[in-house]
């Protein structure tokens, strides 16, 4: 009964054992619960400021965006007030000068100025057309070798291949000039040596006869030379027959291009052209006009300031009664035998034609 009183009591106390590590556990779970929902309530948090910090501070970017757009098109609108204002004002200026004396005599002298600026601008490319057809029938005309002749000249008087075959030639002439001198020095160092040592060509040589020697060749006896003619002549052959080269292609060049110069049949032929057409159809430049139309060099650029002041519009200052150009249409050259057939007509045209400007 005592051992069973004892049994009792020891399961007694491992019950209540048991019961308090339970109680135990249980209270370290709530414990680590509660820490791990404080830790995510502060993560929380946490991410909470940080994307209330983002959404600051792209609420501040779009601010500042929407407040340079604004800006922008404020100015904008500004610039083009301004510019209107500025329009009107010129119109009203402009309206209120073509009231005043210049205005009146400006705006009865536009149309006809306008119509003649307009018919010079014409004029002038009907002349180039016509020239460029006199030249297109006179460089036809022109015989084919003598086209050839006149396209070769200038490399004649180059002879640019020449040129450079002798820059070649000496280059090369150079090149091995300056191996042999490297390979002369080359040979007196080593012939230094053996001539300190005692042994000398001669002494080689006659080892050289002796039926009996096995050791040294002739190569042998050669590298301690004295006076290597042969390998230095051998050597010395590219070398001057690059110069060489180089000297008869500097020689031939100025021949061929004296020859050039002294040959009259290029000059000859240009004169004969020039005497035929009154110009060089082969030398003449792109837009090549022998002369003006007209007689007064200073109407060369009438047709500009017609255009110029007729197309006044308020922009700048206005123009003075002064300033408006007499409206006459410039005289034109009469025709001659020495000119060509396309621009007599052209004179005969300019001549008969009766513009209305008024």
């Amino acid at each position: 009964m005592v051992n069973n009183m004892r049994d009792a009591r020891n399961s007694l106390h491992n019950i209540e054992r048991d019961a308090k590590s339970a109680a135990n556990s249980a209270g370290q779970s709530a414990h680590s619960n509660a820490a791990t929902a404080r830790a995510a309530q502060s993560a929380a948090s946490g991410a909470w400021v940080g994307a209330g910090f983002q959404a600051v501070s792209a609420f501040q970017s779009a601010r500042a965006a929407r407040a340079a757009e604004e800006t922008l098109a404020l100015n904008h609108a500004m610039a083009e007030r301004q510019y209107a204002a500025a329009e009107q004002t010129t119109r009203y200026q402009f309206a209120a000068w073509r009231q005043s004396a210049e205005g009146t005599a400006f705006m009865a002298w536009r149309v006809p100025a306008f119509r003649l600026g307009q018919f010079l601008l014409n004029r002038d490319s009907e002349w180039m057309q016509g020239w460029a057809r006199a030249i297109g029938r006179a460089q036809a005309e022109t015989p084919n070798d003598e086209k050839r002749r006149f396209m070769q000249h200038p490399a004649r008087l180059k002879q640019t291949g020449l040129k450079v075959a002798s820059l070649v030639s000496l280059t090369f002439g150079v090149f091995f000039l300056l191996g042999l001198l490297f390979q002369v020095f080359s040979a007196t160092l080593v012939q230094s040596a053996p001539s300190r040592s005692g042994f000398t060509y001669e002494q080689c040589l006659d080892v050289l006869a002796d039926p009996t020697n096995f050791l040294i060749d002739e190569a042998n006896c050669e590298a301690i030379n004295p006076n290597p003619a042969g390998p230095i002549v051998v050597q010395a052959v590219p070398m001057v027959l690059f110069l060489g080269l180089a000297v008869m292609f500097v020689v031939l060049r100025r021949f061929k291009q004296r020859a050039a110069r002294m040959d009259p049949t290029v000059p000859n032929e240009a004169q004969a052209r020039i005497t035929r057409w009154g110009f060089d159809p082969l030398a003449v430049a792109p837009g090549y006009a022998g002369f003006e139309w007209y007689h007064v060099p200073s109407n060369s650029t009438l047709a500009d300031r017609l255009m110029k002041l007729a197309l006044f519009d308020g922009h700048g200052h206005p123009p003075a009664q002064s300033a408006l150009v007499t409206l006459d249409v410039p005289g034109a050259w009469p025709p001659h035998e020495n000119h060509p057939v396309e621009i007599n007509e052209l004179l005969v045209k300019f001549q008969q034609e009766r513009p209305v400007v008024g």
